[in-house]
């Protein structure tokens, strides 16, 4: 099948614009982040930025490979998302967002992209897909520490560290100000799992 009919080309045309916008809202997020006083969290935030941006030029560049010079206009029907409100409701909604790009979206554009023989596309879209399952997982993780008030307490030890000044120290709650450097709460790294 020629790409320029195909329709994996319209569905790496939706699939780039979705990560673009995936990459802006994340950017959004971490700046409602900063304004909070959570550095981390807005660090894993702009992390996920930069991981859908890298995803959309993935795509951009399999169809520009594939169109040498380009398509002038690419016709296509597509929906996104556009929930927005508190940090709580974003991580969750954006969590329910990378769960489906991870189970339904990208695996049925593998699908249609093997069945029209484009087969390298079709497994990249598997493995981002497996990306995505990965930033799903991340993003509820941090929405049920941020809503139960758990992202800086937990109810065993663990090793807090201040991302200012490197500053140590293990214990349950995290500290409000860094009994070194004075810095907020929000610059302790925040636990998303039992290793870190």
């Amino acid at each position: 099948m020629e790409f320029k009919n195909s329709e994996t080309l319209k569905n790496l045309t939706r699939a780039f614009a979705a990560e673009c916008q995936d990459g802006a809202k994340y950017q959004y997020m971490a700046d409602m982040a900063t304004q909070q006083k959570l550095k981390d969290l807005s660090t894993i935030l702009k992390g996920l930025a930069t991981n859908e941006m890298a995803h959309g030029k993935v795509f951009y560049d399999y169809i520009n490979t594939q169109c040498p010079g380009g398509v002038e206009m690419v016709d296509i029907k597509a929906t996104y998302p556009m929930v927005y409100g508190d940090l709580v409701k974003m991580l969750e909604a954006k969590g329910e967002n990378e769960q489906r790009q991870a189970d339904k979206i990208y695996p049925e554009f593998a699908k249609v992209a093997k069945k029209e023989g484009f087969d390298d596309i079709a497994e990249k879209l598997l493995q981002i897909a497996k990306i995505e399952q990965n930033h799903a997982e991340v993003l509820k993780k941090l929405h049920t520490i941020l809503k139960n008030g758990s992202m800086y307490a937990q109810d065993v030890l663990v090793k807090w560290k201040c991302m200012n000044c490197g500053h140590e120290g293990s214990q349950k709650k995290a500290w409000k100000k860094c009994p070194i450097c004075g810095f907020d709460q929000g610059f302790v790294k925040i636990h998303l799992t039992a290793e870190e």
